[in-house]
């Protein structure tokens, strides 16, 4: 008998594994995903806004390729606030 048991000890055992794993598999909680928090929006006043002169070619490319840059970045939708000069 012990010889029996010694011979087919590695089937039992993968048997007894996958029993193990099964209920193991089958009664775990599922995992709750994290809820992104939703962002909220700021409310944007247009009189707080600086205007931007659109006769003024460099400074309306100069906003675009800065909000393009940064939407790459970031993955997030993007607004530009604000435009001024520098220098």
């Amino acid at each position: 008998m012990l010889e029996l048991i010694h011979q087919y000890s590695g089937i039992v055992a993968i048997i007894v594994y996958s029993f193990i794993l099964f209920l193991i598999l089958k009664f775990r909680k599922p995992e709750q995903e994290e809820e992104e928090e939703p962002e909220e929006e700021p409310s944007f006043e247009p009189e707080r806004l600086s205007p931007l002169d659109l006769n003024d070619e460099d400074a309306v490319v100069a906003s675009l390729i800065a909000s393009i840059e940064c939407h790459n970045e970031t993955h997030k939708d993007v607004r530009v606030v604000s435009v001024r000069e520098v220098g």
